[in-house]
């Protein structure tokens, strides 16, 4: 199955805008890790959109059609905790993760 996505849905279009610019800002990054909630509110974030920011539930964001380079992001770039790879199946996404191997 192929998945393309296209534009952001215009209900979520600051929740778009908040993620590219943690993304690509590390000032941002940085004042959003001190306030969050200062920062989303800078975004005009509802608060439906706060509370799923802070929920930190990527499937929710996908579902609701936020691009996946935004989930990633909102999700560990802007609060700094990428997930184990327990938490990683315990999210249930699907396909097992390969264990990193150094060869020397």
């Amino acid at each position: 199955m192929v998945i393309i996505f296209r534009y952001p849905p215009l209900k979520h279009i600051r929740l778009h805008k908040l993620g590219y610019s943690i993304f690509r800002d590390p000032d941002v990054r940085e004042r959003f890790k001190q306030d969050p909630y200062k920062v989303m509110d800078e975004f005009g974030l509802t608060e439906e959109e706060k509370q799923l920011v802070m929920s930190r539930d990527g499937v929710k964001m996908y579902d609701l059609g936020i691009q996946p380079y935004i989930i990633f992001a909102l999700v560990w770039q802007a609060f700094g905790d990428w997930p184990s790879r327990e938490k990683i199946k315990q999210l249930g996404y699907g396909r097992s993760i390969p264990q990193r191997t150094i060869e020397r």
